[in-house]
């Protein structure tokens, strides 16, 4: 069992546990359908569950006068487990959700300003939106001004046969061999099925979190007065 395992070794893996030729000569024609197969089975078990591998920080720069900052890339957005703000050189959780009553204390359609921010949301233009507008910029010396988003990262492509899989090379092949096997009535489908469930639980058994992580689409309780210039703690709902 290994990850970052090569596209090419998957598909002679699969191969090899469907009972087909290893010569990648040999019906051709199957290719594209089996890595079909792997990506479909890998992007199911990356949705299904929270790989403590694959959860990344990434870090955004606040400029004065922005209120929308485009996302990383590679984390996806609809997985972002936390968002804090680095204020006084540590980091300070930022709540999630901009609300009407929030805009009722610092207007951001009329480019209201302060500092420092205190809420987050996506916006419908899939960026990240900062509230209220901040008046300073990211500071590079003592690094005030950045925002860190914990999450989970996207699956990096598994295409061209040197695309290395983000997730367990024996999990993938294992379930699109039972997949395999079953369609064409093959007498082991559910023992293979049974062997590649099993590794599953184990998996997840291995790896999952020692710890629960904080959720930034959690709700929490914020009072929108205008708060001094000095920067003011959130709290979270019980």
């Amino acid at each position: 069992m290994a990850r970052r395992t090569t596209l090419v070794k998957l598909l002679d893996d699969l191969r090899a546990e469907c009972r087909l030729s290893l010569n990648p000569a040999h019906n051709p024609q199957n290719r594209d359908t089996q890595i079909k197969a792997l990506q479909r089975k890998q992007e199911f078990f990356w949705n299904d569950f929270a790989w403590p591998h694959l959860r990344v920080e990434r870090f955004i720069e606040l400029a004065a006068g922005q209120r929308f900052y485009d996302m990383p890339e590679d984390l996806d957005i609809d997985r972002i487990t936390k968002a804090e703000l680095r204020v006084d050189t540590s980091y300070v959780p930022l709540p999630y959700g901009i609300d009407a009553e929030h805009y009722t204390a610092y207007d951001s359609e009329l480019d209201v300003r302060s500092w420092p921010i205190q809420r987050v949301k996506i916006s419908e233009d899939e960026q990240l939106e900062v509230w209220p507008i901040p008046d300073q910029n990211f500071d590079p010396t003592t690094l005030d001004g950045k925002i860190k988003l914990t999450g989970i990262k996207r699956l990096s492509p598994l295409i061209a046969d040197s695309d290395r899989a983000d997730l367990d090379d024996r999990l993938l092949v294992l379930h699109c061999a039972a997949e395999y096997l079953g369609a064409s009535g093959a007498k082991d489908a559910q023992i293979k099925l049974d062997q590649a469930n099993a590794l599953y639980l184990k998996l997840r058994g291995n790896l999952m979190p020692r710890k629960t992580y904080g959720g930034m689409f959690g709700t929490s309780r914020y009072a929108p007065t205008r708060p001094r210039r000095a920067y003011a703690t959130w709290r979270e709902e019980s």
